[in-house]
């Protein structure tokens, strides 16, 4: 059976990028069994899971520029022997250092390939289908990130967690095998004649920073917010980024442009993203609180919640795909906070009591809420500026979306633990149980509900944040659309109406009028004649930075008077 190459492209961007983010998630739930596997106190159990996301996020940039210099091929097949070379190091591994190792390898297998494989499944849909893109990167990618805690909660519930590397390792080879069916090694361009230098000032200032979001969110896990190496990391933190935010401003070629986020609907776009996954993350929390109070779900019921989160994903694909271009990313922002807000006020209220069947709806409605921000913020941003500066666009969201998916998870377990703490303080006074043998177990169960409350409560302020995001976005307008109808009935009748207009020309004069090239140009413009024209028009009014920046009825403009010079 043949497969159509957009059909090819997006499950090799899945099987590149899909790993990856699975693993990401999976490890952050299991930390508590990996930190008893190794035994180890020198390093603490967020110590791969980080590595990991931080080598993740800073290789970013390099994929685009590595295809360049290789090719799509090279690229990612290389990308995916690291991918594996790192699973393999973790499998083995009997210390966080050895396995941080391998997750530094797989972080920066799955960087590399993000940037290079998102704008190839975009652009190899047919123009009238590209909305079909979504659904792949919906249901593949925010779909990979929720089936890693899924598979979370299966090694947390028997145990044994290496078989997590295996099954990427198995995904990774497929990938590399399919690679060479649909992807060349096409990259052979004409070098430059002044190509533009290489942003070593944004590549140094990007590396403090990482090192010094790796540094402060390590010792906020082992020392908690007292500890003055917190508070030198997030000063740190701060400045480089301050740093790095100027030095790219200013780079004639950064690799962090900065400068293509700072209009409207792209930095409402990003922050849609960012609240969206804060309130997957509180969500996804109080799931695994839950479940961990077995007396509250039997195992038919837990089943019942897995396919829960597998069906929020498909409703939040399909619905964002038929619904994108017809109302834009802020009415699809709007659908998914007011499904986020009424889910977690409901759950507010909900007690120990309450049916299964309505936490699975329940679950279902976050899921696909959440599901409807990630594409509003992701493809508000890709598309809320010109579609020349997309690529860059793309890569400065990314990597912001990507640091931010390091700090939040962390950040906020440690302030559920803390919230647990107090609800279990406060729980062992109102808790009133006939047996002293269940009091300990109901008391847990009592603290679980309290913190799923709290937690709750904090998703829906989440929830009512990107509504209000959403409402200034779909002020700024619904922006570019994904797919477009075929031009080529409009362009059948242009060229019908230019050949109609060149027999009438030709019959209304004489024969010499006709020959002469002074009365009546040829309206197929020669080389010489192009060459001059595209000489004049790029020393005229634009040069190729500001090309990056320009409107996209500034770009059509620009390209007529290249036209209006050619004649």
């Amino acid at each position: 059976m043949k497969i159509e190459k957009h059909w090819g492209i997006s499950l090799l961007a899945v099987l590149a990028i899909g790993p990856g983010l699975m693993l990401n998630t999976a490890l952050n739930s299991i930390r508590e069994i990996l930190q008893r596997s190794f035994d180890n106190q020198s390093y603490t159990s967020i110590t791969p899971v980080l590595i990991g996301v931080m080598s993740f996020a800073f290789c970013i940039p390099f994929g685009p520029i590595l295809r360049h210099k290789i090719g799509e091929r090279r690229t990612y097949v290389l990308s995916m022997c690291l991918f594996v070379i790192g699973a393999l190091i973790s499998m083995i591994s009997n210390s966080f250092l050895t396995m941080g190792i391998g997750r530094v390898l797989q972080g920066v297998g799955t960087g590399l390939t993000l940037m290079m494989m998102i704008p190839m499944l975009v652009l190899s849909f047919p123009i009238h289908k590209r909305n079909l893109a979504l659904l792949v990167l919906i249901g593949g990618f925010y779909g990979s990130g929720v089936t890693g805690v899924f598979l979370g909660m299966l090694v947390n519930s028997y145990g044994h967690w290496k078989w997590l590397f295996y099954l990427a390792l198995i995904l990774s080879l497929l990938g590399i095998g399919f690679s060479y069916k649909f992807l060349s090694n096409d990259h052979a361009k004409p070098h430059e004649k002044n190509p533009l230098p290489f942003d070593i000032v944004g590549l140094t200032f990007m590396f403090i920073f990482t090192g010094f979001i790796t540094f402060t969110l390590l010792n906020l896990q082992k020392s908690g917010w007292n500890s003055a190496y917190v508070w030198v990391g997030i000063v740190g933190s701060i400045l480089f980024l301050y740093l790095l935010f100027i030095a790219e401003l200013h780079s004639k070629n950064p690799l962090v442009s900065f400068g293509l986020i700072v209009s409207p609907k792209p930095f409402l776009a990003i922050l849609i993203a960012i609240v969206g996954n804060i309130s997957m993350i509180l969500t996804l929390l109080s799931l695994q609180g839950l479940l961990k109070s077995e007396s509250l779900f039997d195992r038919g019921q837990i089943s019942l919640i897995y396919i829960g989160l597998f069906a929020g994903i498909i409703i939040a694909a399909i619905l964002s795909t038929l619904l994108y271009d017809k109302v834009g990313p802020g009415v699809l922002g709007i659908i998914g906070a007011i499904i986020i807000m009424v889910v977690n006020i409901q759950w507010m209220y909900l007690d120990g009591d309450a049916p299964a069947i309505l936490f699975v709806i329940s679950f279902i409605a976050s899921i696909a809420g959440v599901g409807f921000t990630v594409a509003a913020g992701l493809m508000g941003a890709a598309l809320g500026g010109p579609l020349p500066s997309l690529i860059p666009r793309m890569v400065t969201v990314q990597f912001l979306r990507v640091i931010a998916s390091a700090i939040i998870p962390l950040s906020v377990s440690i302030i559920f633990r803390k919230v647990y703490e107090d609800h279990l303080t406060q729980a062992s006074i109102e808790v009133k149980v006939a047996g002293k043998e269940h009091f300990i177990q109901s008391l847990h169960i009592k603290s679980e509900m309290m913190t799923s409350h709290t937690f709750s409560g904090f998703s829906c302020l989440c929830g009512l944040l990107v509504l209000v995001l959403s409402i200034f976005m779909f002020l700024t307008g619904k922006g570019h659309k994904l797919a477009h109808k075929p031009h080529h009935k409009e362009q059948h009748k242009e060229k019908q109406s230019e050949e109609k207009i060149q027999v009438e020309t030709s019959a209304s004069v004489s024969p010499p009028q006709c020959v002469s090239n002074k009365s009546f140009p040829n309206p197929v413009i020669g080389d010489s004649e192009f060459r001059k024209a595209l000489k004049a028009f790029s020393q005229a009014n634009y040069a190729p930075k500001e090309m990056l920046h320009m409107g996209d009825q500034e770009f059509r403009n620009a390209l007529k008077k290249m036209k209006d010079i050619g004649k």
